[in-house]
């Protein structure tokens, strides 16, 4: 609605502009004057014209026969055009010619901008932005059928729209349509072959098309993207799982470590890191990884912010407070299940094999610090021999602290 609004303002600015020269004729030209300045006017085109016929002439570019030829015409289209001009500027009348010239402009305008303007791309920007705000219960963002309609034929429409192709790349992802996520990144690619993300992306699509394996293409691909973007969490995953598959597992270790420290440390994608891991290091004949798996809450009782930070640390139970490892939460994510391994370390020097016991200790910060304050909110395990065994904990925040 608000384009359309200005468009029409900016039209009614345009008939303004357009009507002020009749307007302005009515009340000041003078028509004897106006006549005879275009009768100069006239008469200075055909002395220009007849100099020019001159200079053929004397060049012999031109006969005689041809100039004279040529002369004439010039003279009687001096004298038509004197003859039709006298009673035009007489005219008082010209004033009706604004309403069909306004009328043709606004026409052509509007059949201008259907043509070659983005009034599809306002509508998609609009629609979108209400397609971001529908997600099911699950969290799954939910696509309107029409609105990826109408992205697709843009997207044909205008090939070199990067964001189009991303989108319906996307979407077919959360289909596990992978063919076809394949072929929207491979389109986005041609706008843009240097953007990490989208060879990550479709690195992995190609792997997923090609039944979980690394074809030729999907190695290159995954190639293109590590040399683009070597930090890159989905590039790394896909390097961990083909040094995997070729029997390189502490390579594969590497990798995973790598991607694991652009990962959030509640996601899904960290979790089946440290799992892929931890058989990487079996498979290597490394020790197997000491992991200290806790299902942490916070007590119902306890009146706080959804964004207050929740800090947990693996301490040495007979040593100093430094933490050993080390993880900082969002109090909204809890409650929730994590896994502190090696992978969370503090201290490149010690590390969990290095202790036999040790104490997990869960803060909810009242300052937002990871120094322990009063007021905060915590809780602390028992003794935990880390050489054995160890069960998950379970640890609900409930005591606050005094000093």
């Amino acid at each position: 609605m608000s384009f359309w609004l200005g468009l029409v303002s900016i039209l009614l600015i345009a008939g303004v502009f357009l009507g002020f020269p009749f307007v302005a004729r009515r009340r000041d030209a003078d028509q004897t004057d106006a006549a005879a300045v275009y009768e100069q006017a006239n008469i200075a085109v055909f002395r220009e014209q007849q100099g020019q016929y001159q200079q053929q002439l004397a060049a012999n570019e031109i006969t005689e026969t041809e100039y004279n030829v040529m002369l004439a015409e010039a003279e009687a289209l001096l004298l038509n055009n004197t003859a039709s001009a006298q009673p035009a500027l007489q005219s008082r009348d010209g004033i009706w010619l604004l309403p069909v010239v306004w009328l043709l402009i606004c026409a052509s305008t509007v059949g201008l901008y259907h043509a070659l303007g983005a009034s599809q791309d306002q509508e998609i920007a609009e629609r979108l932005a209400v397609q971001t705000r529908g997600v099911n219960q699950s969290g799954e963002l939910v696509w309107d059928p029409d609105l990826l309609a109408m992205i697709a034929e843009r997207a044909q429409a205008r090939p070199n729209n990067i964001y189009y192709w991303t989108i319906l790349a996307q979407e077919a992802v959360s289909r596990t349509d992978m063919l076809s996520a394949a072929g929207y990144f491979a389109e986005a690619l041609k706008v843009n072959p240097q953007e990490g993300y989208l060879l990550a992306q479709y690195a992995q699509a190609l792997f997923f098309v090609d039944g979980n394996r690394f074809s030729e293409r999907a190695i290159e691909a995954m190639d293109n993207a590590y040399a683009v973007d070597s930090s890159n969490e989905t590039v790394l995953g896909l390097k961990g799982i083909h040094a995997f598959q070729e029997g390189e597992y502490r390579l594969a270790v590497s990798y995973w470590e790598r991607a694991m420290q652009n990962l959030a440390p509640t996601s899904a994608s960290r979790e089946a890191l440290q799992s892929g891991i931890k058989q990487a290091r079996k498979l290597s004949g490394e020790p197997a990884i000491i992991e200290l798996t806790i299902a942490l809450a916070i007590s119902p009782q306890i009146t706080y912010d959804e964004n207050q930070f929740v800090f947990v640390a693996v301490v040495d139970a007979d040593g100093p407070p430094m933490p050993l490892l080390a993880r900082k939460l969002v109090a909204s994510q809890l409650p929730l299940t994590i896994t502190l391994t090696d992978s969370d370390g503090l201290m490149a020097d010690r590390s969990l094999s290095d202790i036999r016991r040790v104490r997990v200790i869960a803060r909810l910060s009242a300052s937002g610090t990871a120094t322990p304050q009063a007021g905060d909110w915590e809780t602390s395990s028992e003794v935990i021999n880390v050489a054995s065994d160890t069960p998950p904990l379970s640890l609900t925040i409930a005591r606050q602290r005094e000093r």
